[in-house]
């Protein structure tokens, strides 16, 4: 593995702290080649995470040993989401494929694992039609053609939705006031016996439109207060705030689920003091979170790709419901040719479902080199 520090374009005053760090932005590839170095066929995978740092993945190994490099992503919010735009994350991709053609590959294989798939949705969509030149606060985007070099196919593993949609199906729908959360319905309570589990489709119903309200009160709130501490203090005014519970899916307990129906390691999880979307700013809300704002999504932006996908699912992963696979492949259109199965949860154990793991892998391979 080679480790190559790149200097990223840089953004809007306070993305990231300190004030040095965000004058002087960086992206992390780990570029994971063959000993022989770059491949006749020079096609290399890349994978890459809005927050998380993904050099170690456990499929790069396989596919390097089959013939595929690799090259992990880590973009200038590994680690902390609490500032990040997806816009930005998109320019780091961005600058990683240039650096990547400039050494010699002609190929790119875009490999979108869990939230990294609808980041690499995002990225390809831009990439073949640039639409997002302002953020969804208002300012300019800053990213140009030249900033997102187009990929050639998509792999789609273990894929859930965007951050935005994510987090909503995941809000705890019972919160009724976000300053104090001693207010809560406890008829769109997922912990509440009386409701289940199992739940019914009309208390899955109910579930879901008191998080699609949820979310629009936040989100209507960050707007006002954006729009109050910009006419107070300027147009880069901004503020930091809590989501409390943010970990309610009914899906979450299904006993074939990562957390297999445990309920009581599901509720811990959401009152616990971090979790999906947990600190963040008013401007990266409207960037990441806020669902329909957000110009990330993930099968929205796969309707706007023209690329070859191939779709990998974990049976057991709670965000490959059937209801969710079917937006993506909505999305996919002509070229959904189905799903590829495999009975394991969101993460596969790379030592004890090795042969799993192998076999992913030579799907993988195999469709990025034919």
């Amino acid at each position: 593995m080679h480790s190559f520090l790149l200097s990223a374009e840089k953004g809007l005053p306070f993305e990231l702290y300190p004030p040095a760090v965000n004058s002087n932005p960086s992206v992390r590839v780990d570029l994971y080649e063959p000993d022989s170095g770059i491949p006749d066929h020079k096609t290399v995978a890349i994978f890459s995470h809005p927050t998380v740092p993904v050099a170690g993945f456990y499929m790069f190994e396989p596919l390097k040993m089959m013939g595929l490099p690799c090259a992990a992503i880590a973009t200038r919010f590994a680690g902390n989401d609490a500032t990040l735009n997806m816009e930005r994350c998109a320019q780091d991709v961005g600058t990683a494929v240039r650096f990547l053609k400039e050494r010699g590959y002609e190929k790119i294989i875009l490999l979108g694992f869990s939230g990294g798939a609808s980041l690499l949705c995002f990225y390809q969509a831009q990439a073949e039609n640039l639409t997002a030149t302002q953020l969804p606060d208002g300012r300019p985007s800053g990213l140009l053609p030249e900033h997102l070099p187009p990929a050639d196919k998509l792999v789609l593993f273990g894929h859930h939705l965007g951050r935005s949609q994510t987090l909503r199906n995941v809000l705890d729908a019972s919160v009724l006031d976000e300053n104090d959360l001693s207010k809560t319905d406890p008829a769109l309570d997922v912990f509440n016996p009386d409701n289940g589990p199992p739940f019914s489709d009309d208390f899955i119903a109910q579930i879901r439109a008191g998080q699609a309200a949820r979310m629009l009160r936040i989100t209507d709130w960050v707007k006002a207060r954006l729009a109050q501490l910009e006419q107070e203090y300027g147009p880069g005014a901004d503020e930091a705030f809590v989501v409390h519970r943010t970990n309610a899916d009914p899906f979450m307990f299904a006993e074939t689920s990562d957390f297999k129906g445990d309920k009581n390691a599901i509720q811990e999880m959401n009152l616990a003091g971090n979790g999906l979307g947990r600190f963040t700013s008013l401007r990266s809300w409207l960037s990441q979170w806020a669902t329909e704002i957000s110009h990330a999504d993930g099968p929205s932006d796969m309707r706007k790709t023209t690329v070859p996908v191939l779709s990998i699912v974990q049976k057991g992963d709670h965000r490959a419901h059937p209801d969710y696979l079917r937006q993506w492949e909505d999305a996919m259109g002509d070229r959904f040719t189905g799903h590829h199965y495999f009975d394991a949860t969101h993460y596969m154990d790379p030592k004890k479902q090795r042969e799993m793991v192998v076999d992913a892998a030579k799907l993988i391979a195999g469709f990025a080199l034919e």
